[in-house]
């Protein structure tokens, strides 16, 4: 543990002063989230960074888990176009939650908050992105109130790509020598 804390630290210290930027290559995509279940997600780029995800929690697989959580984003572009370091916070909802994993108890109605933090990559129509989302419950589930379990992969189909910046001209070349502009 102490090597992992060891390795994170510095790596997460260098991409917080990395310069902000919009890095998404993407404006929706959509597809599937592997944490404790299955899962399905919807991500919507909205302006300069940010983005709005949804995450419908399934019960199938492993996790009885069925809810819904809404966050909000703020991307930043680290190393090179299409790789993306992001954080962000929302809101969470289950209508069931089986929060301690070990055992079968079911807590129902359990809401809170959300935080966020991860990297993707974006390759062609495909973004992968490797997260850990954590939540405080405030209401429906007391005995465990804050779940740190919330590591995940998603993988998603970029649905509508996103134009990108074409550089203003501004004739820079032409005034210091090279093509002379006509005069009227």
């Amino acid at each position: 543990m102490k090597k992992i804390q060891f390795f994170l630290s510095p790596l997460l210290l260098v991409l917080l002063f990395t310069v902000s930027a919009s890095a998404q290559r993407y404006k929706t995509a959509a597809g599937v989230r592997v944490d404790n279940g299955f899962n399905l997600t919807v991500q919507q780029y909205i302006t300069k960074g940010w983005t709005v995800e949804g995450i419908l929690h399934t019960p199938f697989i492993a996790s009885k888990d069925l809810g819904i959580t809404l966050l909000a984003e703020k991307h930043h572009k680290i190393l090179f176009r299409g790789t993306n370091f992001y954080t962000g916070a929302g809101v969470h909802y289950y209508w069931q939650q089986n929060s301690a994993r070990e055992s079968s108890e079911i807590h129902d109605n359990v809401m809170g908050i959300s935080g966020i933090a991860g990297l993707e990559v974006s390759l062609g129509r495909i973004n992968l992105a490797v997260d850990w989302k954590p939540e405080l419950h405030l209401s429906g589930d007391q005995a465990r109130p804050f779940e740190w379990n919330g590591a995940s992969v998603s993988l998603r189909y970029i649905i509508e790509k996103r134009e990108r910046k074409k550089i203003k001209d501004w004739k820079f070349w032409n005034k210091i020598g090279g093509k002379q502009q006509k005069k009227r």
